[in-house]
């Protein structure tokens, strides 16, 4: 009742005017019968009928300010307080399985740089051009990274034409929890894409060899020691550096000219044995070269009378000609000429296969040269400095039977006439795990699920190399995208928590990270990385080369961040703008000043103090750090790009995966949910 007379304060005050006018005109009319009035009346009637009409107006204008003074001080301090702003609901979700276009929704926007709900809420959405340029979100621990961004950014990329599976967007996942593969499951069974998702784990039926690729030596070498670098960081003495890249480039060269087949545990076996890796040339050399041997019978090897002769020697016995033979060398011809007539043998070629090429053969002299003319021809010192430097790293894949098991599988495990499943499914060899080229255009998901507690260095160099092939495939479309531009080349996406972890840049290499995100727009790769901080990425990249890498992440989502580097640089980003800025002015001044001999201090019989306010326009941060390190929980600084002009930084408010999103931020705070 009262709010309602409030806000019809002018109405009532009028009515409660008249009606108090009435009154007093009744009760105090004009006093007309006043001498000094008459005597007015007399002398200038117009004043005189002034003083009278402005005595009856006074009646009734003098209660209405009264009435209305009375009125708008109940209304300012009873109800403007209590007053809401009346708001718009927030516009409805846009369910990410029946878009028809592909686009990711951030959250929602109210006022731009201060936390206040606004009267017309907003989606912050990022189209499908801009998701090709890459997403960065950086926040602090326990501020929602995945819970309020890697979550529901992976539900709208997975339920993004999930019905149509030529349309279906695959990927790479990597974390290091190993609990962020658990909902991605869960998000590809809600949307009936289980059959799409792939992992790789210790328990798991898949077998990945990371060498197993159609790259080359050199070109695996290269990766290893540049993953080598990013790991455990340059040395101040390249030499270091290209002395193992060449012994590594050696040995896999001379496993794929043997075998056409190569795993760590073959590099690793090789490298700490210099006999094993003599035999593995001698046993290139027995099949590449046309070997010449000496035949004798089993009577005449076991003869007594020869016996000095064949003892200096190794005779194998050869089921096929019923003979023992052995290599012919200088020293053998030697005897044989001694012996004259009387030892009986025979003389017979091996020539080397026929279906062997000369490029094998040529590749085989290389790394025969390579051994005997340079490795050996170091100092046995100086040999095991260098592979120590690579040890370190390929020990991995031996002291964990496990991991050799998942990750050094034999060369059956690729041969589909050796690996045939069995009936109930299983692989004698376990499941080859499929290339990243087949994955990503059949839409799967692919997952590493290993856990950085299990082992840190592993998992990362797991992590790391999956990543590396995922990223060879993705950049192997753009040709292939070229040549068939009617084709629908369906959208991939790698997401990667914790990215600090897995995290590589090439510097004057021409491999890494850096370089994958500058070109992955082309192969319509949607890059989504998550870390704690940029100091994170400083620590655990060489030099400035962070810097590098951030400028790639053209959207950038800063959380709650809890160092002043990361909160310093963010605010650098998110760019300067004219600000208004009030100055005050106090001063004091006195005339006749003297010492007062009570106190000891200067007083004055006359003084005087004037203040002053100033306004001006400063040039300040957008967004300060004090405002960066204090966001709340799902509460986030946007530095969006849309794929062909950069916004102005916003804040933005995140949807939690376990909330409903149609519930705007602020309704979900006063219910208490957030």
């Amino acid at each position: 009742m009262l709010e309602k007379i409030a806000n019809s304060r002018t109405f009532v005050s009028l009515v409660l005017a008249g009606m108090t006018g009435l009154i007093l005109f009744t009760m105090c009319p004009f006093p007309q019968g006043n001498l000094y009035l008459q005597y007015v009346a007399l002398r200038d009637p117009l004043v005189y009928s002034v003083l009278a009409g402005s005595y009856t107006l006074f009646l009734f204008s003098t209660p209405f300010f009264i009435y209305s003074a009375a009125f708008s001080g109940i209304y300012v301090l009873s109800f403007a307080r209590k007053r809401k702003q009346k708001r718009n609901p927030l516009p409805l979700y846009p369910d990410p399985k029946f878009r028809d276009d592909l686009f990711l929704v951030v959250g929602e926007i109210h006022h731009p740089t201060r936390i206040s709900p606004a009267s017309e809420p907003q989606w912050l959405t990022i189209p499908e051009k801009g998701l090709f340029t890459g997403i960065g979100v950086f926040g602090a621990v326990g501020t929602g990274k995945t819970t309020c961004c890697m979550r529901p950014f992976a539900e709208q990329l997975i339920a993004f034409k999930a019905d149509e599976p030529a349309k279906r967007i695959g990927g790479l996942v990597l974390e290091v929890k190993g609990d962020f593969c658990h909902q991605i499951r869960e998000i590809a069974r809600q949307h009936d894409r289980e059959d799409d998702y792939v992992e790789i784990a210790l328990n798991s039926d898949y077998r990945y060899n990371p060498l197993h690729s159609d790259l080359d030596s050199s070109a695996l070498a290269y990766s290893v020691a540049s993953l080598l670098n990013n790991l455990y960081g340059h040395g101040k003495e390249p030499f270091w550096q290209q002395a193992y890249t060449n012994m590594l480039q050696h040995i896999i060269l001379l496993h794929k000219v043997l075998y056409d087949y190569v795993t760590f545990f073959d590099v690793y076996e090789c490298a700490i044995s210099p006999l094993k890796l003599e035999k593995r040339i001698e046993e290139g050399k027995a099949r590449f070269e046309t070997r010449e041997y000496v035949c004798v019978a089993p009577e005449v090897y076991g003869n007594e009378k020869f016996a000095s002769t064949f003892a200096e020697f190794v005779f194998a016995y050869d089921e096929a000609k019923g003979m023992y033979k052995a290599p012919v060398s200088v020293r053998l011809e030697e005897l044989l000429g001694k012996q004259g007539t009387a030892l009986e043998c025979q003389r017979f070629t091996v020539e080397a296969s026929s279906d062997l090429d000369d490029i094998k053969r040529q590749q085989l002299e290389a790394v025969k040269r390579w051994y005997f003319d340079d490795w050996m021809g170091l100092e046995r010192k100086l040999r095991s400095s260098i592979v120590e430097g690579v040890s370190i790293f390929l020990s991995l894949f031996d002291i964990n039977p496990a991991v050799k098991r998942i990750f050094c599988p034999p060369k059956q495990t690729y041969d589909p006439a050796l690996n045939v499943p069995n009936e109930n499914g299983t692989f004698p060899y376990g499941k080859p795990f499929p290339s990243f080229n087949w994955l990503i255009e059949h839409g799967k998901i692919c997952a590493l699920n290993f856990p950085i507690s299990l082992n840190a260095s592993l998992a990362r160099i797991l992590g790391t190399m999956l990543k590396l092939d995922f990223q060879r495939a993705v950049l192997g479309r753009i040709p292939e995208m070229e040549r068939d531009r009617e084709r629908y080349f369906r959208q991939v996406f790698l997401m990667c928590d914790e990215y600090q972890s897995f995290a590589t840049v090439g510097e004057s290499d021409p491999i890494g990270d850096e370089k994958f995100f500058s070109l992955s727009r082309q192969s319509k790769c949607i890059p989504i990385v998550a870390t704690q901080s940029i100091s994170s990425l400083k620590s655990t990249l060489s030099g400035d080369s962070y810097r590098t890498l951030l400028q790639t992440f053209r959207t950038k989502i800063f959380l709650a961040l809890a160092d002043d580097f990361s909160t310093r640089l963010a605010s650098e980003l998110c760019g300067r703008e004219d600000r208004p800025f009030v100055t005050y002015n106090i001063s004091e001044s006195g005339q006749d000043s003297k010492l007062s001999l009570l106190t000891g201090k200067t007083v004055s019989d006359r003084g005087s103090i004037s203040a002053s306010k100033s306004y001006s326009v400063r040039l300040d941060y957008r967004f300060s750090q004090k405002f960066l390190a204090e966001l709340a929980n799902a509460q986030a600084v946007v530095l969006p790009y849309d794929g062909l002009n950069p916004m102005p930084a916003t804040l933005c408010y995140l949807k939690p995966y376990y909330l409903d999103p149609n519930v705007s931020y602020f309704d979900q705070i006063a219910r208490g949910l957030l």
